[in-house]
C-alpha cells in the first residue's frame, strides 16, 4: 500500500452499532513510497489492519477475512507474515486444504478461468491491435466471433463510464475487481483508489496498474483441448502510482462495500460496475455514493442486473407502481437516496470473451447521477 492512502481511509470497526472512522497510523516495512508488509493501526479504537504483499485489508473483522481466504492469500503470502494472532488457525487451515487439495481441482480451474476473462474484458482493446488476441492457434479464427468482437467489444461500460468523467476529477470505484478503469482514466482524472472485496484481483490491480511484484502466472483461455487456462499472455504494466511532480496517482486496497473504509464526502465521482446486483440489499449502493460524494458529486452505476431471487422479492416488495423493469427501479433507488439522475443508457453492450468458440454478450444499464450542490 503507498504510503499516501492511509491518509485516504479510516476505521470500519464499529463501537456500539456506530462506525469507528478514526484515522490511521501505519507501520511496517517496505520502500520509500510503500508499505509491503505491515499493519494500519486506528488511532481511535486500536484496531489493527494487516497489510500483505503490498494489499491493506480493511474490512470490519480482519481475522474472520484471513480465515476465509487462506487459500487465496497463502498463494502469495508466506505464513511468517499473517499477523501472529491468527497464524496458528490460518496455518492449520492451509495445510488442511493442501491435503484434500485433489477435492478442489475443478473449483479452482474455474476460479482461475474467471479471473483471466476479467483481465481480458479489462485490460485487452480491438481497435488498433494488430494482434487478433482471441486467435490463439493458426486458422483457428472464428469470422463470427471476430466480427462480434470488432462490433462490441470496445463498446462496453468501461467506454460509457470513461466518457462521463471529466478531467480533473478525483474518482473512487467501488467493486474495482483488477483495476481496468484505472488504466483507462490515467492522465485524466486527478485521482483515483479502487476497493474490492477480493485480495486476489486488488493484486492483481496494484500488479497492473502500479508495478507492484505478481509471483502468479497470467494465462487466458483458448482452444480448450489444451486446458481451461491454454495459454500464457503478457499484459502492459504501468511503473509506480506516484506522478513525477511526486503526487500519488492511484491505489487499490480491499475493502467492503456495506462497510466502507473511507470517509464522507471526499470524493468528486464514485463508480460501480456490475455490483449492486450482487448485493443482499442493493440500496446500500447508492446510500454509500451519496455518502462518500461531495456536495456536487457525481454516481456511476452500471449492471446486467442478474438478480437472485431473493433479492428480486425484495425489490418488489418495496417499489413504487409504474416500475416494471431493473433499469427503472436502480434509477428510483438512486433518486430516493437524494441523487438526481441526470444520464441513463439503457442497453450498453458487454462481451465477453470465454474461448476462441464461445462468447457471452450482455446489456447492461447505466446511469449517471449527481448529488445537489
Amino acid at each position: 500500500m503507498l504510503k499516501s492512502t492511509a491518509e485516504k481511509l479510516c476505521c470500519p470497526a464499529r463501537i456500539q452499532g456506530k462506525p469507528c472512522q478514526g484515522q490511521f497510523r501505519l507501520e511496517g516495512q517496505g520502500t520509500r513510497d510503500e508499505v509491503v508488509y505491515g499493519a494500519l493501526e486506528c488511532e481511535r479504537c486500536g484496531e489493527r489492519y494487516p497489510i500483505l504483499e503490498g494489499v491493506a485489508i480493511v474490512v470490519p473483522e480482519p481475522g474472520e477475512y484471513l480465515l476465509a481466504h487462506v487459500k487465496g492469500i497463502s498463494k502469495f503470502v508466506p505464513d511468517s507474515q499473517i499477523p501472529s494472532e491468527y497464524r496458528d488457525e490460518f496455518t492449520e487451515q492451509r495445510e488442511a486444504l493442501e491435503a484434500e487439495a485433489g477435492e478442489h481441482i475443478e473449483e479452482d480451474l474455474e476460479s482461475g478461468r474467471v479471473n483471466a476473462l476479467y483481465l481480458m474484458n479489462h485490460y485487452l482493446g480491438c481497435e488498433g491491435n494488430p494482434e487478433t488476441w482471441w486467435k490463439s492457434v493458426p486458422a483457428s479464427e472464428s469470422p463470427e466471433i471476430t466480427e462480434w468482437i470488432r462490433r462490441y467489444w470496445d463498446r462496453g461500460p468501461f467506454e460509457t463510464v470513461s466518457a462521463w468523467i471529466e478531467p480533473g476529477q478525483t474518482v473512487l470505484e467501488l467493486g474495482c475487481g483488477v483495476g481496468g478503469l484505472c488504466r483507462r482514466i490515467r492522465g485524466k482524472a486527478k485521482s483515483y483508489l479502487g476497493v474490492d472485496s477480493s485480495f486476489h484481483s486488488i493484486l492483481l490491480a496494484r500488479h497492473l496498474n502500479l508495478g507492484a511484484p505478481y509471483r502468479g502466472e497470467l494465462r487466458f483461455p483458448g482452444d480448450l483441448l489444451f486446458g481451461n487456462l491454454a495459454r500464457e499472455f503478457t499484459l502492459p504494466i504501468e511503473r509506480g502510482g506516484i506522478h513525477a511532480d511526486g503526487v500519488p496517482y492511484s491505489d487499490f486496497v480491499v475493502g467492503e462495500i456495506d462497510a466502507l473504509p473511507l470517509p464522507s464526502g471526499k470524493f468528486e465521482v464514485t463508480v460501480s460496475m456490475n455490483a449492486i446486483d450482487m448485493l443482499n440489499e442493493p440500496k446500500i449502493l447508492p446510500e454509500e455514493q451519496f455518502r462518500l460524494v461531495s456536495p456536487g458529486g457525481v454516481a456511476i452505476q452500471t449492471g446486467p442486473y442478474i438478480w437472485h431471487d431473493r433479492i428480486a422479492k425484495g425489490l418488489r416488495g418495496r417499489m413504487p407502481k409504474g416500475i416494471s423493469d431493473s433499469a427503472a427501479v436502480v434509477e428510483w433507488l438512486y433518486r430516493i437516496c437524494g441523487f438526481r439522475v441526470e444520464k441513463s443508457e439503457p442497453h450498453v453492450p458487454w462481451l465477453f470473451f470465454k474461448h476462441l468458440r464461445q462468447i457471452e454478450l450482455y446489456s447492461v444499464h447505466a446511469l449517471y447521477a449527481k448529488k445537489p450542490d
